[in-house]
Order: structure tokens, then sequence, then C-alpha cells
């Protein structure tokens, strides 16, 4: 083999190393790319799933705490089978002239007890409603066992509202409605950590028992 011969494969060769260094480079930092937008969507999403789940939750827990305040204001039982026989299906409806007038005994249904009541399925209806929204986002954003206890835990605050609102109840089927949603509420919250990875030590429990005793 000739000198020049010899000398164009070297050079071909030192061509087709550099060529396949710029191909193999070119490879790796797509690679890397793509890497990284997975890592930066993974980041954005984990960030959206908590941001929806921590405002559903806060809406489902305020709704829990304005329904079980708003229990101890509603109806006894002789109170609620004469609303019924006035024609009234919900508190919404009745007229503060089918109630006595404002009274110093708190075991009377009067009309301070009705705005309290009413004041109460309101603003928990005004919640329900945007908790229904935050719902359907978590239907989108997230898989598995936490749709699914999203759902059962928007039942369940729906259903104390109702349990509230109807005429044909009673309180003490109002406050188990309301004390129903805690189950729920606490499967939720152990969905969204087990999603998102989140760990509660168990110390911390220990803790908090030593400081309650």
């Amino acid at each position: 083999m000739s000198q020049s011969t010899t000398q164009l494969l070297l050079a071909a060769l030192g061509v087709s190393g550099t060529l396949a260094a710029a191909i193999l480079t070119q490879v790796l930092q797509k690679k890397a790319e793509r890497e990284r937008r997975s890592a930066e969507d993974l980041r954005r999403w984990h960030a959206e799933r908590f941001r929806v789940a921590k405002e559903l939750l806060y809406k489902i827990k305020e709704s829990e705490r304005i329904l079980w305040s708003a229990c101890a204001s509603l109806p006894n039982e002789d109170e609620y089978a004469r609303l019924r026989r006035a024609g009234h299906t919900t508190l919404l409806n009745v007229p503060e002239s089918d109630v006595p007038p404002e009274s110093e005994d708190f075991l009377v249904f009067d009309v301070i007890h009705l705005a309290i009541v009413r004041e109460a399925i309101e603003q928990a209806s005004t919640l329900l409603e945007a908790a229904e929204h935050l719902t359907a986002e978590i239907s989108i954003l997230s898989d598995g066992p936490t749709p699914t206890a999203a759902e059962a835990m928007f039942e369940a605050t729906a259903d104390a509202v109702g349990s509230l609102e109807t005429t044909r109840g009673t309180q003490e089927a109002a406050f188990e409605a309301v004390i129903a949603m805690k189950e729920p509420i606490a499967r939720f919250q152990a969905a969204v950590r087990d999603e998102l990875g989140v760990t509660v030590p168990p110390e911390n429990g220990s803790d908090r028992r030593r400081l309650s005793r």
C-alpha cells in the first residue's frame, strides 16, 4: 500500500471518528433535553396536583366546619313535624312567619336559628359548587385512587348539606351525616399523600401524643 493511500485511509478514519463523535454528542444532547423536559413536566404536574388537592380539601373542610356548627340550630322532631305539616320540604323555603319570633330559649327553633341554618346551607352549597369543579380537575390531573377518593369526599359533603336542608330528617341524622364526612376526607388525604410521595414521619404522631399528656 502506497504512502498516499495510507494517508487517505487515515484521513478518512479521522473524519469518520469526528463525525461519529459529533453524532453521538448530538444524540446525547437530545436525550438530555428530553429528560430535562420530562423532569420539568413532572415537577409542573406535581405542583398542579398539589394545588388542586389542597384547594379541594380546604373547601370540604370549611364546609364541614360550617355544617357542624349549624347542626346545633336545627329544629327538634316536633318542630320538623310542624314544618312538614305546613308543606315545607326544605328549610331554605320556610318563611319567617311559620317559625316563632326571636326568643331567649335556645331550645326553640326561632327566626334566629332559621337564619343561622340558611346561611350555613348557602355557604356550604357555594363551597360545594367550587369543590365540584376541583373534583373534575382532579379526575383529569390524577389517576388511581385519588379521583375516586375525591368523588367520595364530594358525595359525602353533598349528603351532609342535604341532611341539613331537608325537613324530612332529624337533628341527629344531620350530625351523623357531617360526622360521616371524616372518613372520606381521611381517605382522600391518604390517597394524595401516596400519589405525591408525601410521607408523615411516625414520630410526629408520637410527639403530639406526648405533648397532649
